[in-house]
């Protein structure tokens, strides 16, 4: 009975996301219906006794008002924290500083595909310290792509490596990872160091590996030979506008450094959360400024920009995560997740089994999307509950979910990351999702091999 509720409600929400419907409600909405519908069949109260409002209605805002007092006050002050970083970061020219010091080196090598796979690793250690999928993007597109062009490298080769870094959503700052450690009840650090980077430097390799080699072989499929567009995309960014100094580049880096040195790994005897760390950086920043501008206004005025870059994370992404959370809590109390779990425990699918396919649901959610968050978040808070019914820690159903989200919007045409890069290169979307889908799949399957061998 409960699938006959179930399925239909799930598949109104994928098609209301799909068609660019709010998420957070479509998801806050369709939970509160399958609360509903709990209740009257007597599956579940929505409180407990104890909490009941005493009117059924007034118990479903109540839960509601729960999940915000909840998320809120800890994961939700931190992912806030995380984008107000990075727009202050963006604000003050340190996070382009990061990416030239960075790509600087690179423009010295001559073979093209080469330079096509070191650029790609490069960026994947850059997407720990910019953490906007689509920033970087933008960012690469300005320093990088001119460089690539230069070499010979074709649009299409150049975009895909500049679009499919994030794939790789690891390191201290990145939303999915922070929640993903949360659910997994374990410190951030403590989930890139023990999990994400053992599996993330294979995974990164081979994505290189096949980069080189795919996009090398799309080109020649195409026609484009590297060596005869040598000298090709040398426009540059407007020189006029000025450049953070190059010391900037180490600001963002700064929480990643604090968080590493203050944990169980180095120095126990002081405490360090992420959300000090970031505020440190953010206030050396706002040093850096008056010393570097002498202007005292303008150096706090950029405050303001990580304040407001908190705001704008709180609709797109913890109101996600609450929307999300009702969501998950009404498929719960109606039963739904109980049968999946029993189904899939009567057809004899263990842990690795059920762990492929949570991982594969959120993969094509994140391309059907286009946001590894909204896929990510709208399914993670089941993952938990159905690792302590398969006896495995909940960052073994998590770690792999995490990477699947990522790597599967890197595959979709809609993305925010590939449709601007593409716009930028004037080439199609789906030209790029075409450059970038053997070396987000090829890695996605070697980094599944190896997260079920280490950690289910």
């Amino acid at each position: 009975m409960d699938f006959l509720i179930v399925i239909p409600v799930v598949a109104l929400v994928i098609y209301g996301i799909v068609k660019n419907y709010s998420a957070s409600a479509s998801l806050a909405i369709a939970g509160l219906v399958l609360l509903s519908a709990a209740a009257l069949m007597g599956e579940q109260s929505i409180l407990p006794e104890a909490k009941a409002t005493g009117f059924m209605p007034f118990d479903l805002f109540e839960l509601m008002n729960a999940v915000f007092k909840n998320r809120m006050a800890g994961l939700g002050l931190t992912i806030m924290a995380c984008g107000g970083f990075a727009s202050y970061m963006s604000h003050i020219g340190a996070s382009e500083s990061l990416v030239r010091l960075a790509v600087k080196p690179i423009s010295k090598f001559k073979s093209p595909y080469t330079v096509l796979a070191l650029c790609y690793l490069l960026s994947v250690v850059l997407q720990m310290f910019v953490t906007s999928a689509t920033g970087l993007g933008l960012l690469l597109m300005v320093t990088l792509y001119p460089v690539l062009r230069n070499i010979g490298l074709s649009p299409a080769s150049a975009v895909a490596v500049i679009a499919s870094p994030a794939a790789f959503e690891i390191g201290v700052t990145q939303v999915n990872a922070n929640f993903a450690a949360s659910q997994s009840g374990i410190e951030i650090t403590e989930y890139f160091l023990n999990y994400q980077a053992w599996v993330t430097v294979p995974m990164a390799l081979v994505a290189a590996g096949l980069h080189f080699v795919w996009q090398r072989r799309c080109d020649l499929k195409d026609g484009y030979v590297a060596a005869e567009h040598v000298g090709e995309g040398i426009e540059k960014s407007d020189d006029d506008k000025p450049k953070a100094p190059a010391f900037y580049a180490l600001l963002p880096m700064i929480p990643f450094f604090l968080l590493l040195t203050f944990s169980k790994m180095m120095v126990t005897s002081i405490k360090m959360n992420l959300v000090v760390a970031m505020l440190i950086s953010v206030f050396a920043g706002m040093l850096c400024e008056l010393i570097r501008s002498r202007k005292i206004k303008e150096s706090l005025d950029g405050f303001d920009s990580f304040l407001n870059g908190m705001g704008a994370v709180f609709g797109p992404v913890v109101g996600l995560i609450i929307g999300a959370e009702v969501f998950a809590t009404g498929l719960k109390h109606i039963g739904a997740i109980d049968s999946l779990l029993g189904s899939a425990q009567g057809l004899g699918i263990g842990a690795g089994g059920m762990t492929v396919f949570m991982a594969m649901l959120i993969a094509v959610a994140a391309i059907m999307m286009g946001s590894g968050n909204a896929a990510f978040l709208s399914f993670a808070t089941l993952a938990p509950d159905v690792a302590k019914t398969f006896g495995v820690p909940a960052v073994a159903m998590l770690l792999p979910m995490n990477f699947a989200a990522s790597m599967g919007r890197s595959m979709s045409p809609i993305a925010a990351v590939v449709i601007a890069c593409a716009g930028i290169a004037k080439i199609s979307p789906f030209e790029v999702v075409k450059r970038t889908a053997v070396p987000m799949v090829g890695a996605f399957v070697v980094g599944m091999v190896l997260h079920l061998i280490l950690f289910v």
